[in-house]
């Protein structure tokens, strides 16, 4: 199934109303890099939201960690503090009696979850991606519970749901099987999200961490397991001890110091490659610039995206790409990237050795990508499209009838919180991961038998051999 991505109509302006209120749910968003790309689709959107609708009245529901931060970057908006710093609810919000008797017209959630959605209210939330249900190993038990009734809560509440992609489209239609007016999907359109770096603020950039100019390959990314981080190093491991006189070095951004990240760095000191992998940690954004346009390539050997950021800001940019082809990542890179299988290291030092070795091959990669970037839009397009499906749901919220419209609000409000719910919305999930599993084990017991038989073979040999010298009369 391929959808078409929404953009704006030429009658976009005539069909949305001059003024509506708005709520975005924000609660979710941490400092620094912890919610990954979703935290910069939000902010991105919110910025052209109040570009782009100054007329419409913007309330931004934050938390104590948040509140501060997004009041500097947006100051036209209204916040509504609902979190205090433990996390705790200050006072829930009740969008039809908003701080000086305003009255929210539509809520939008762009971390999935609709943790304030009321039935009277429509409401529309981003899906990133189902990662839980595609690698439940990579979280705990509890994490995959909670992220599951977070999307089971959106399911069966929220009046539109929007996908970062065409690969999130039909990975949400095949686990729920919903109505598909109801799932639409806007492209992370952000090629003009990142500032212009002078040449002075790069070369200190690249000096400080003791790096030349297009001899480093970039993974900007969170220690998350299904970042591939240990295959990256192994790999990197193996390139550089077939090729000791390279002078290319491997930077790791976004590493933290959790537990993961220390033992990633103790990983590369172990195999002696301290000083050709470095993990310099989150960087702001003018040193990412200057350290993403100074790249020999990204390379981004992911197992999971639901999109994928920096393939699009390194495409923007003309960085050559070395991509892994799971998931949406070939959708987003077409052909402007160099692709390989993340699960292979030998795939992997071959895309490195033809970037190294093949001056043609990083010109074509990188003309690719300016073309392949400009096609999937600008910011300004992504919060368009996002507009229209707003306008598109208050419209199916009119179009129903009174006593339909609230028979629909009330089933859905028990549902979502009906106990079963979210056990439901994710058996499918739960049941294909068991299936696959199926092919496995009877393999691992068909070859616990063949074991166990070899190991008999040899006695029964004997035992048959002195079967056939007593019947025939022999001596044993």
């Amino acid at each position: 199934m391929t959808l078409v991505p929404v953009a704006p109509s030429s009658s976009s302006s005539s069909s949305q109303p001059a003024s509506l209120v708005v709520v975005v749910d924000v609660t979710p968003m941490l400092p620094g890099g912890g919610n990954g790309g979703a935290k910069w689709v939000a902010l991105s959107l919110i910025r052209e939201f109040l570009r782009q609708r100054p007329g419409w009245s913007w309330w931004l529901l934050t938390t104590a960690a948040n509140d501060g931060f997004l009041g500097e970057m947006f100051p036209a908006a209204h916040r509504l503090r609902v979190l205090d710093e433990q996390g705790h609810v200050i006072a829930p919000p009740t969008l039809q009696a908003l701080p000086g008797g305003a009255r929210a017209d539509l809520l939008f959630c762009p971390f999935t979850a609709p943790f304030h959605a009321t039935p009277s209210v429509p409401t529309v939330s981003i899906v990133h991606d189902l990662q839980f249900a595609a690698y439940p190993q990579f979280f705990s038990r509890a994490e995959v519970e909670e992220r599951g009734r977070h999307f089971s809560h959106a399911v069966v509440t929220c009046d539109m749901l929007v996908c970062v992609s065409d690969y999130v489209v039909e990975e949400v239609m095949r686990v729920t099987g919903l109505d598909r007016r109801r799932v639409r999907f806007v492209h992370n359109s952000m090629v003009d999200r990142l500032p212009t770096v002078g040449a002075e603020t790069a070369a200190t950039a690249l000096a400080d961490l003791g790096l030349q100019p297009h001899r480093y390959l970039l993974y900007p990314a969170n220690t998350w397991p299904h970042k591939n981080h240990a295959m990256l190093i192994t790999a990197a491991g193996m390139y550089f001890a077939a090729h000791p006189d390279s002078d290319l070095k491997l930077v790791c951004t976004g590493v933290s110091d959790d537990p993961r990240g220390r033992m990633l760095r103790d990983a590369a000191v172990r195999m002696g490659l301290g000083e050709r992998v470095l993990f310099p940690g989150f960087q702001d954004e003018h040193r990412f610039v200057a350290l993403i346009t100074q790249a020999r390539a990204l390379i981004f050997p992911s197992l999971f995206e639901g999109f994928g950021i920096p393939v699009l800001e390194a495409m923007a940019n003309a960085v050559p790409v070395l991509c892994a082809n799971t998931t949406s990542l070939p959708e987003v890179a077409g052909d402007a990237a160099l692709m390989f299988d993340p699960r292979r290291p030998r795939q992997i030092i071959g895309a490195i050795e033809a970037i190294e070795t093949d001056p043609a091959l990083g010109e074509r990669l990188a003309a690719a990508g300016r073309r392949q970037a400009a096609s999937l839009g600008t910011a300004a397009s992504m919060a368009a499209g996002y507009l229209e499906i707003f306008a598109e749901a208050l419209a199916e919220r009119r179009r129903l009838s009174g006593l339909m419209r609230w028979q629909m609000l009330i089933l859905r409000h028990w549902l979502a919180h009906h106990p079963t719910v979210a056990a439901l919305v994710r058996f499918p999930g739960r049941l294909r991961h068991r299936i696959r599993r199926v092919p496995g084990r009877l393999l691992g017991q068909m070859q616990r038998v063949r074991a166990a038989a070899s190991r008999r073979m040899p006695v029964l040999r004997l035992a048959m051999s002195r079967l056939r010298r007593l019947f025939s009369g022999s001596p044993p």
